[in-house]
């Protein structure tokens, strides 16, 4: 059960592809550098990854919480490593701890929330929003 997770880590290595690319300036865009978004985005699929294995069917997590520092940059192409820990349990919420390296160089350290809740409550709120 995912309330007796805290302290539960994973690390993977992940290359970074083009769709990570940060391209909110076209003279930066040939550099290829990966944006902190992206970072992030890929942090908290691994969290949400950590918790699967711990969740019923019928339950998913869900981010309602994120922050970033991005310390020093990362080229598309080049394997990164990708660390989270579960940092906190407080009823329905996950608190992650997530640290991404090249060659322990520090890139990006990011916090994030996932809170746990049923598929049939995102079902409904979505029927809510489009009706």
């Amino acid at each position: 059960m995912w309330r007796n997770i805290e302290g539960l880590s994973r690390t993977i290595d992940f290359t970074p592809d083009d769709s990570l690319i940060w391209d909110e300036n076209d003279e930066m865009v040939s550099l290829h550098l990966v944006s902190s978004s992206g970072l992030l985005k890929e942090a908290v699929k691994l969290g949400a990854k950590v918790l699967e294995e711990f969740l019923p069917e019928d339950l998913i997590s869900v981010v309602t919480k994120a922050s970033i520092k991005h310390y020093n940059p990362c080229v598309v192409g080049k394997t990164i490593v990708i660390g989270v820990r579960v940092t906190n349990v407080e009823g329905n919420l996950i608190q992650f701890y997530s640290v991404i390296t090249k060659e322990n160089r520090k890139i990006a350290e990011i916090e994030f929330t996932r809170a746990i809740v049923s598929k049939s409550y995102l079902r409904r709120k979505v029927i809510e929003e489009t009706a």
